[in-house]
């Protein structure tokens, strides 16, 4: 096994780091979905908006443990799309949960946050030779 390479590594993800990872960012997207009701109150935009910076911080919060993957732009896409698995459940059950699009569009957002967090937390983490 290479130096530095986590036992634990299945592939080239960190498997305890990015289960960490997407736990947290399952936490983030509960929360500010449930903090969205309240933004509704202002407008519709600012709801969206609302929406999608909570998707970005919580996909990028769940790649950041990306330092032991061999590959931090796979680690972080696995973290970020596991957790969007993690709160797909209490999603799926409303209607406006189950938009295609929506759907699309929050599995895209984590396949780019996710990779590019990976690699840039991954970057901050190591020491310059």
């Amino acid at each position: 096994m290479p130096k530095g390479t986590p036992s634990t590594a299945v592939g080239s993800v960190d498997v305890p780091n990015a289960v960490r990872g997407a736990s947290t960012g399952f936490s983030i997207l509960v929360i500010g979905f449930l903090l969205a009701f309240f933004v509704s109150l202002t407008s519709q935009v600012a709801t969206v908006i609302w929406i999608a910076a909570v998707g970005v911080v919580a996909f990028a919060t769940a790649a950041r443990r990306s330092q032991q993957a061999a590959n931090p732009f796979l680690h972080g896409a696995a973290a970020a799309l596991l957790s969007f698995a993690l709160v797909l459940p209490l999603l799926l059950p409303f209607e406006e949960g189950r938009d295609p699009v929506s759907l699309g569009l929050s599995v895209l957002a984590a396949l780019v946050v996710g990779p590019i967090s990976g690699w840039w937390f991954a970057g901050r983490g190591r020491p310059r030779r």
